[in-house]
């Protein structure tokens, strides 16, 4: 077809009833459909008007509707097959091109989509720990979470104790370890008031301690007792901490009740506010540690509800060994250079098959992992 003068865009169809049908299936395009409702709202006017003369009663209405298909339904298809001629047939016909008039559009050549392609995010190497998963990559990802993996045994009866001293006994070691390295006060720099309080008044070494948490002049050993970070360089990522250890208990040689603890707690940090895209790393802090439960005509009787730690023993990997001031300072594997010192023997925070290395304090290792 072309799209010159009052060419009628029909003249070339036989509107019978199989046409009708095979136009019935196929639906037109946004900007035909427009035209069939205006179409119907103001048809032209044929040459000898339909209505004109009495209707018959026999088959009329009938007819009528099918006629009124056969317009609408024309009208769409053929619109369809030529939309330059039915414009100018409904009037407002002109000689502006598809590319001026915003509701013709361009022949599709081949398949569209239906949403366009976008490119593929930066891949992330599903072991680097992020904010979203802090633990990837890691051992600990199979440990308990908080509380969770401080379990303790089954309480029995030993020479001396009773099945509930020893019970007590235990429960007062889990809450130590939960006040020292679970608090999220105390892990944050707040002062550990309810590890404090669970300690034997007399017990070695309190006083240095109290002193050290409580003044600016940081006791490097604090970190002996209590795990610290400080919020100004660091936060905590998520609710999670993971745990991996054991507890046991036994009498000593003096016949004493002594619980045994070897847990390991593993931190995951970013700097504060630094988004979800933040640099993540962890620090692992070993903690083994004896209390004793004395009691008898031979030693002063530990008060109920309080702990006498008689040795403890810990390892922490990921804290720089340039900043010994009481807190763990881990270091992030974006920032330059690191403090161990340069073919530093490598240690494996997450071997826990060997027992913490005392022979040398403070000494600066690599890490295989962390």
């Amino acid at each position: 077809m072309g799209k010159g003068g009052g060419a009628d865009p029909f003249a070339g169809y036989v509107f019978d009833e199989d046409f009708v049908r095979g136009a019935t299936t196929s639906e037109g395009s946004a900007r035909a459909r427009m035209l069939a409702q205006r179409w119907r709202e103001s048809p032209p006017e044929p040459a000898q008007p339909w209505r004109a003369g009495p209707a018959p009663r026999t088959r009329r209405g009938s007819r009528v509707k099918l006629l009124l298909v056969v317009v609408v339904v024309i009208v769409v298809a053929a619109v369809a097959l030529d939309l330059g001629g039915a414009r100018h047939w409904f009037g407002g016909g002109s000689s502006t091109s598809a590319a001026d008039d915003p509701l013709i559009q361009p022949q599709v050549t081949g398949s569209a989509t239906s949403v366009p392609s976008v490119a593929g995010k930066q891949a992330v190497d599903p072991d680097t720990p992020t904010r979203a998963d802090p633990f990837a990559g890691s051992p600990a990802l199979n440990y308990a979470d908080n509380e969770a993996g401080l379990t303790l045994p089954d309480a029995k009866a030993v020479p001396g104790y009773t099945a509930r001293e020893v019970s007590d006994a235990l429960a007062l070691v889990r809450r130590l370890l939960v006040a020292g390295n679970l608090d999220r006060s105390a892990l944050m720099g707040g002062a550990p008031t309810a590890y404090l309080g669970l300690l034997d008044p007399e017990q070695d070494g309190l006083q240095k301690l109290q002193s050290a948490l409580t003044t600016n002049a940081w006791d490097p050993g604090a970190t002996t007792w209590v795990t610290r970070f400080d919020a100004a360089e660091v936060e905590l990522v998520g609710a999670v901490v993971k745990v991996n250890g054991v507890t046991s208990y036994a009498t000593d040689v003096d016949g004493m009740l002594t619980v045994h603890a070897d847990y390991s707690f593993v931190y995951p940090v970013a700097r504060p506010h630094s988004g979800p895209a933040a640099t993540v790393t962890r620090s692992v802090v070993r903690r083994v540690l004896d209390t004793t439960v004395y009691k008898g005509p031979k030693y002063t009787a530990t008060p109920p509800g309080k702990v006498w730690i008689t040795q403890q023993d810990v390892d922490i990997s990921n804290s720089s060994c340039n900043r010994l001031d009481g807190f763990v300072r881990p270091e992030f594997s974006d920032q330059e250079g690191g403090s161990a010192p340069s073919g530093a023997a490598k240690t494996d925070p997450y071997d826990r098959s060997k027992p913490i290395q005392t022979g040398a304090p403070g000494q600066c290792l690599g890490l295989e992992r962390i």
